[in-house]
């Protein structure tokens, strides 16, 4: 039942990857970069990453079983090596100073206060390395000023409109519940139902963006 829930999600999940792709193909590459995933999940973009770079990766959330299921791909992948995924909450995450190469934060800082969650993330990141930002639109001109005004340069945005994020997937999402046979296990997306009813009501508020920012 479990099992049935996280590939229902990372399959729909996949579907958003391409612009992931699209944000990582406007940053420079680093032979061999020290890589941070905050709030991973269960690691589709973490695992997109693995194969796309070089460098150790470490990946981090707060979501136990969510993180398991991350585990038992990277197994499966034969990449324990490559990624490290730890259950552990970002403010309690203590690495040295200026030590990533390049961390992606998807999803994470509308949980958490964008411009607390930014700074943080700012002061392990190293000097012109990179920080792959995906969030909600809302408040885009005081976000991007507030990047702008912490030694950061925005190298470019990428953004999602509501369009995107039904066709991408919420659509696949909800097709994928509704085809579900077990009662048990369609109740388990009742959270997910509901984002995809929030989005039926109003479309608008489900844009997002993702910032490409580099420490000057």
């Amino acid at each position: 039942m479990i099992r049935e829930y996280y590939q229902i999600k990372d399959k729909c999940r996949q579907g958003l990857i391409k612009h992931l792709e699209k944000a990582f193909s406007v940053i420079p590459e680093t032979e061999n970069p020290e890589i941070l995933d905050i709030g991973c999940g269960t690691g589709v973009p973490t695992l997109w990453i693995a194969d796309k770079y070089t460098g150790a990766i470490t990946a981090i959330d707060t979501d136990k079983n969510a993180l398991e299921w991350l585990q038992n791909k990277i197994i499966e992948k034969d990449l324990s090596d490559k990624v490290t995924a730890l259950n552990i909450s970002f403010f309690d995450f203590m690495p040295n100073p200026d030590c990533y190469d390049l961390i992606i934060a998807e999803g994470f800082l509308n949980t958490v206060g964008f411009e607390n969650g930014f700074l943080r993330i700012v002061g392990i990141l190293k000097k012109n390395r990179h920080v792959v930002i995906h969030d909600e639109y809302k408040d885009h001109e005081k976000k991007s000023g507030f990047i702008r005004s912490r030694n950061c340069k925005i190298v470019d945005t990428i953004y999602l409109d509501e369009k995107i994020w039904w066709n991408d997937y919420y659509r696949l999402l909800e097709s994928e519940i509704m085809a579900i046979d077990s009662k048990q296990t369609r109740d388990l997306f009742k959270s997910d139902l509901e984002e995809v009813k929030c989005y039926r009501a109003d479309p608008g508020s489900f844009r997002s963006i993702y910032y490409l920012v580099e420490k000057l």
